[in-house]
């Protein structure tokens, strides 16, 4: 199969974004219908282009061979960025298991400061 016109303009909007975007968030994006985006996901993903991850909801879709370093709030799904890097702890673990990393993602559940502030209320 080939690289069509709307699979290239899924992945530009993946390749683009500073953090992982839903099915969803795609489909605003384009003039496509949302069962075409989905068969271009499973298409890039097939293809080891994006990857995907959930948390309980909707799917992520984001750019391999890019690292991601998130917060995700547990009450409101929220994703927060963080810019800090785990590489330390990364290269001992590749000595440690004698493994390459071409990617990685990391999350930390927990509750954002906005959900705390409706918990205390």
């Amino acid at each position: 199969m080939r690289m069509t016109k709307n699979r290239e303009a899924v992945f530009e909007i993946i390749e683009s974004s500073r953090v992982p975007l839903t099915a969803e968030e795609i489909h605003r994006k384009l003039d496509v219908n949302l069962s075409t985006v989905y068969r271009a996901l499973k298409f890039l993903e097939e293809r080891n282009l994006v990857g995907s991850f959930s948390v309980g909801g909707p799917r992520y879709f984001f750019k391999k061979k890019r690292h991601y370093h998130f917060l995700i709030c547990e009450k409101c799904g929220k994703l927060f960025p963080f810019e800090e890097c785990v590489d330390e702890f990364l290269k001992k673990l590749q000595e440690k298991y004698d493994f390459s990393e071409e990617s990685h993602l990391f999350l930390i559940h927990g509750i954002c400061k906005e959900c705390k502030k409706e918990v205390e209320k």
